[in-house]
């Protein structure tokens, strides 16, 4: 039986306790004094809102984007998508900030602990203090747009390599993997490799908008077995161990063809990826799951 294709509904969530604002109080963990902006540090955040606006040689209105933007917004909301970003040290001064990357499994925005598989090392990203690069538009069914005329405190710069991975990892309620490599030769999540992006911090650095540029690679994502929205049904023979209704991701994207940027940066046939998004304070940075 093939996977059930979600009807699309307007992107932009928001997850775990917020104050009237919206806005979740950056407190708790381990945190200190850093840089000239006196924000605390380390700083952990969670994707709240993805929006596709590319994917391969289609746009966010192919068929394709707008049934993984709708599947992920539904992950999103419901904990089962949970993409980390943690800001480690920040130095306004110098300009300089350490991110780190993972995914988190938990059943709420509250609880999640970081996927050891998916943790990256920390990467050096620029900052410039007052710059504003990315504002809100949830409200226009978008996650970010142009943050001209907009406030906000600064805007993080990083660029990652061909060979850097950013492991994308999802869940189901009982802990089956959306995404899985037959005999575990990978980690079980999408690799999305030389990410760009840009994130502006809004005032009281509660939330963040920026855009994401990644490249899926084709091989990767044709050995690559996956569900969308839920797993059921047999699985595809080529998925072997994986979970049942697992089909091969390249197979999933049916339709969209590779791209030229990311071809040329990865040197293979691969996806473009570029996403909107907003990312909210967690309160905590999640520590390793055990």
């Amino acid at each position: 039986m093939p996977n059930l294709l979600p009807t699309p509904t307007p992107v932009g969530t928001s997850t775990g306790t917020a104050d009237d604002d919206g806005v979740e109080p950056l407190t708790g963990g381990t945190a200190t004094e850093t840089g000239g902006g006196g924000s605390m540090f380390p700083a952990g955040y969670r994707f709240d809102c993805i929006d596709i606006q590319i994917i391969g040689d289609g746009d966010g209105d192919a068929f394709q984007a707008i049934v993984l933007e709708n599947a992920w917004t539904g992950d999103i909301k419901a904990s089962k998508l949970n993409i980390l970003l943690t800001v480690l040290e920040r130095d306004d001064e110098a300009g300089t900030a350490l991110l780190q990357f993972g995914s988190g499994v938990g059943p709420t925005a509250s609880e999640l602990c970081s996927q050891v598989s998916t943790q990256t090392p920390a990467h050096t990203a620029t900052y410039v203090p007052g710059a504003v690069d990315w504002q809100d538009a949830r409200s226009e069914q978008m996650c970010s747009k142009d943050g001209a005329g907009a406030e906000g405190v600064g805007t993080y710069t990083f660029e990652l390599g061909p060979e850097d991975v950013v492991y994308v990892y999802a869940e189901d309620d009982d802990g089956t993997s959306f995404n899985c490599v037959p005999g575990g030769a990978a980690p079980n999540a999408v690799p999305i490799r030389a990410v760009q992006a840009t994130v502006t911090m809004a005032p009281g650095e509660q939330v963040g908008f920026g855009l994401l540029l990644g490249c899926l690679n084709v091989a990767e994502a044709t050995t690559l077995c996956s569900c969308i929205g839920t797993c059921f049904g047999d699985a595809d023979p080529v998925c072997g161990d994986c979970p049942a209704g697992s089909r091969p991701l390249a197979g999933l994207l049916q339709g969209i063809n590779p791209s030229p940027r990311c071809t040329e940066i990865m040197g293979e046939d691969s996806f473009d990826l570029r996403l909107g998004f907003v990312t909210e304070a967690l309160g905590y940075v999640p520590e390793m799951c055990g």
